[in-house]
C-alpha cells in the first residue's frame, strides 16, 4: 500500500467513525511530502505527512490527521499570524503551538477509534489542576491557554524539555508560509474565518453528542468585527442627539391630512445642548503614529456625522494637553513622551460632564480604583484584562 493510499485510508476511517468529521476533511487538501525529520504540519490551508507519519499505527495516523485537519478549520496559524500583528517580537511561536495542540488533542483524547502519538500535549500538562478545576479542559480557547503559558515561564519551559520529547502532533506542526506581509488580504481573512465556522458548526451538528467537534465548541473562530464598526456604534449610540415631542413642529400625518385633520398631533425634534466626549490618548509613545492619525479620522468622523464636543487629552503618566473640538480635529501632534498611568486622564474626563469616554492606549499602565459614571471604551492594542468597561482590540502595527 502506498503512502498516499495509506492516508486516503485514515481519512476514511476517520469520516466514517465520525460523520461529522466529512464536513471538516473534505475540505483540507492532504499531501504526502518527503521530510525525514517531521511526521506532519499544516500551513494554515493544507495539511502535509511525511515519512514517518505513516510509521505510525493505523489509529495513531487517524488521530494525526483530525489534529491537522483541526488546526486549519479552527485558522490556528492564521490566528497565529494575528498574534504576532499584536505581539511584534514578544509572540512566542513555540507556546501558540503548544496551546492550540492542548485543545485539540483535549478533543481528541477521548476518543476509542483513535489515538495520539506518546508525548502530546493536553490542558492537564500545561495547566495546574486548580485552574482546570474553576474552569474545565473544553472551556478553554488557544488565545487564552497562550496567555496562560506565557505568564508562566517555568511551565513552559518545563513543557519544551520534557523527558519523553513531543512527537507527532505535539512537535511544532503550525508553519505559516512566510510570503507577503501579514497585514495583507484582511478582509479575504475574515471572509475565510466566516466560512469554516459555518463548517465547523454544521460538521458539529452533524455528530453525536460527545464527539470531536463537539468537545470543541470554545474553540471555534469567530469572525472579528473591524475596530472602527465597534468603535462607531459604540459612540453613535451615545452621542446621537435624542428626539423629543415638540407641539411647534406637528407630525407629518398631521401635515398630510391638512385641513381634514380632526386633531394635531406633536412631530418630533432634536433635544437641544451638545453631547460631549472624551477622549484619551496614550502619549507614552507606544502607540504606532499610523493607527494613530487613523483613529483621529474616527473621531473626526463622528464628529461630523452627530455634531457632538470632544475633549481631546493628551496623558502618559500626567495630563499634557487639553483641548475642546467642535469641528475636525486638524495637523493634531502628541504631547507626552513619559510612562503611563490612566489615572490622571480619567480624572481630567470626570470634571466635566461628558457623555461617553474612549481611552487610546496599550494598556501597559496604572488603572484607577473605582469605575467612571459614563460609558467607557478602551481602544487598545494589547487583549490585556480590563477592570471596566469594554474593550476594542485594535492591529498593534497600523495593519489596517
Amino acid at each position: 500500500m502506498t503512502s498516499q493510499d495509506s492516508l486516503t485510508l485514515s481519512i476514511r476511517r476517520a469520516v466514517t467513525s465520525d460523520v461529522g468529521l466529512a464536513g471538516i476533511l473534505l475540505y483540507v487538501p492532504a499531501l504526502v511530502v518527503a521530510d525525514p525529520e517531521a511526521i506532519a504540519w499544516t500551513d494554515g490551508t493544507r495539511m502535509y505527512f511525511a515519512d514517518r507519519h505513516f510509521q505510525l499505527s493505523p489509529e495513531e495516523q487517524v488521530g494525526i490527521v483530525i489534529h491537522e485537519a483541526l488546526h486549519v478549520a479552527l485558522r490556528h496559524v492564521q490566528r497565529g499570524e494575528a498574534l504576532l500583528l499584536r505581539e511584534g517580537a514578544s509572540y512566542d511561536a513555540r507556546c501558540w503551538n503548544i496551546a492550540c495542540d492542548a485543545v485539540i488533542n483535549n478533543s481528541i483524547g477521548g476518543c476509542h477509534w483513535c489515538k495520539l502519538p506518546k508525548g502530546a500535549w493536553y490542558p492537564e500538562n500545561c495547566l495546574a489542576s486548580e485552574r482546570l478545576k474553576t474552569r474545565p479542559a473544553q472551556l478553554w480557547t488557544a488565545e487564552e491557554l497562550y496567555r496562560e503559558l506565557k505568564a508562566d515561564e517555568r511551565q513552559l519551559e518545563r513543557l519544551l524539555k520534557r523527558d519523553d520529547g513531543p512527537s507527532g502532533p505535539s512537535s511544532f506542526d503550525l508553519r505559516p508560509s512566510g510570503s507577503g506581509d501579514l497585514s495583507d488580504g484582511v478582509h479575504e481573512q475574515r471572509m475565510e474565518t466566516g466560512t469554516w465556522r459555518e463548517r465547523l458548526v454544521r460538521a458539529q451538528a452533524g455528530s453525536a453528542p460527545g464527539s470531536i467537534l463537539r468537545r470543541l465548541s470554545a474553540d471555534v473562530p469567530r469572525p472579528e468585527l473591524r475596530w472602527e464598526s465597534v468603535l462607531r456604534e459604540f459612540m453613535l449610540a451615545r452621542l446621537m442627539p435624542l428626539l423629543e415631542s415638540s407641539w411647534s413642529r406637528p407630525s407629518r400625518r398631521t401635515l398630510a391630512l391638512g385641513g381634514s385633520a380632526v386633531f394635531m398631533e406633536p412631530g418630533t425634534d432634536r433635544q437641544r445642548g451638545i453631547r460631549r466626549a472624551g477622549v484619551v490618548i496614550d502619549t507614552s509613545g507606544s502607540i504606532d503614529d499610523r493607527l494613530l492619525q487613523t483613529f483621529i479620522a474616527e473621531i473626526n468622523s463622528l464628529i461630523s456625522k452627530t455634531g457632538c464636543e470632544v475633549m481631546l487629552v493628551d496623558c502618559d503618566a500626567a495630563v499634557q494637553q487639553v483641548s475642546l473640538h467642535r469641528t475636525p480635529i486638524r495637523a493634531y501632534t502628541a504631547k507626552g513622551g513619559g510612562g503611563t498611568d490612566f489615572r490622571p486622564g480619567i480624572e481630567a474626563l470626570g470634571r466635566v460632564a461628558i457623555d461617553v469616554a474612549v481611552y487610546f492606549t496599550d494598556l501597559l499602565g496604572t488603572f484607577p480604583k473605582n469605575k467612571p459614571s459614563f460609558p467607557f471604551l478602551w481602544a487598545v492594542t494589547n487583549d490585556l484584562a480590563i477592570p471596566f468597561g469594554r474593550k476594542v482590540l485594535l492591529p498593534a502595527h497600523g495593519g489596517l
